[in-house]
């Protein structure tokens, strides 16, 4: 169903009720603000997504009263190579958590809170409101329609997953490599076990979207992956696909539009923080949406302002993350690196560099619940 552009104007119009723009609704609701959050999906649905929600989101979804209890402890970090494994503890438990149940969850916090959901709704223009959210994901018509630089980019990547009968209890993500690609494997509720995965577009040729004939090409290539499938039973029909993947720098704010989760920056998957990332975003953008509202002859400054906490926020770890990203799509690379560590350090490095402090979600959180 398309939504035209003359329905009533609103507050906050936030379009895309995934993990960011749902957080975002709940926290404005909860104050008492205006919000329409719309998705062109039905409500509960599936997404592609690695599933992992790192222990640096628990915070803001623990101030909104969400409960995880169902969703399986991630304790440990597994980086698996052809020859040699490389694990090391997380400072916090992450979770497993499917986007079926988590985003269904979120979305019903934030109807609780006051928003009004108009899910499975596609909005095909920028509706009237005083404020506009973009939380639509990592690409949407609206890129196109906002001519945002990164939308004609030819270097794309894809991502894949499929939901898989858990063999056995399981507390560790797991990273797997293959030539310019990797896999993340983790449990998420239900005994079920996830394996996403994102490839470069350069190796999907001669497979006509056929994941499967993909899947049993990188199988033939690494042992290591053929023992990991081999161990797992199908627990759905078939694999979830994205769009369009692409690494570069995104402006947080568009033609007016407050951008957060994907739409405001993509972090690369393999560090395990794009839902966190997403959660933070929303708390980040919630206190410039209210000054939006509540000043608007100072909206451009206050865009500015956004732009670069954003900026400070975010933009290092995304870096960091794409450099981390050619490491493991290069396995005989990874294996000479997996070989030289021998200390818990660069595993510590890796979380430091590439998810935000507890204790910082912490303040921030503390700052607009007070």
């Amino acid at each position: 169903m398309a939504v035209p552009l003359g329905f009533a104007v609103v507050e906050v119009a936030i379009i895309g009720a995934g993990p960011a723009g749902s957080t975002l609704a709940a926290l404005l609701a909860a104050r008492g603000i205006d919000v329409t959050l719309f998705d062109r999906d039905p409500f509960p649905r599936d997404k592609l997504c690695g599933e992992f929600l790192s222990y640096d989101a628990l915070p803001v979804l623990d101030a909104l009263g969400v409960d995880l209890a169902h969703a399986p402890h991630i304790e440990t970090c597994r980086i698996i190579g052809a020859k040699r494994t490389y694990a090391f503890a997380l400072p916090k438990p992450a979770r497993g958590v499917s986007r079926l149940f988590l985003d269904d969850l979120l979305l019903r916090t934030a109807e609780r809170n006051g928003a009004k959901r108009r899910d499975g709704e596609t909005v095909s223009e920028l509706p009237k409101a005083k404020v506009i959210v973009g939380a639509w994901g990592r690409w949407g018509r609206f890129d196109r329609q906002l001519a945002r630089s990164f939308v004609n980019v030819k270097d794309r990547n894809f991502g894949f997953k499929r939901h898989y009968v858990q063999p056995e209890p399981r507390t560790s993500i797991d990273l797997y490599s293959f030539r310019n690609g990797y896999l993340g494997v983790n449990a998420v509720e239900g005994n079920v076990t996830n394996i996403c995965g994102l490839v470069h577009a350069s190796r999907l040729a001669g497979h006509k979207g056929r994941w499967d004939a993909f899947i049993d090409t990188i199988r033939a290539e690494e042992p290591h992956l053929d023992a990991l499938y081999a161990a797992h039973a199908p627990a759905q029909e078939g694999y979830l696909s994205s769009e369009p993947v692409i690494f570069r720098a995104r402006s947080a704010v568009e033609g007016g539009v407050f951008m957060i989760g994907d739409a405001s920056g993509v972090l690369d998957p393999l560090t395990g923080n794009g839902m966190a990332m997403a959660i933070q975003s929303a708390l980040l953008a919630a206190p410039y949406v209210v000054g939006a509202l509540e000043t608007p002859l100072h909206r451009t400054q206050i865009e500015n302002d956004y732009r670069d906490a954003h900026r400070r926020f975010f933009a290092p770890r995304i870096t960091w993350s794409r450099r981390a990203a050619l490491l493991l799509s290069r396995p005989r690379l990874l294996d000479a690196a997996l070989t030289a560590i021998r200390t818990p350090r660069a595993g510590e490095l890796f979380l430091h560099r590439t998810r935000a402090g507890v204790g910082e979600v912490e303040r921030l959180a503390a700052a607009w619940f007070r």
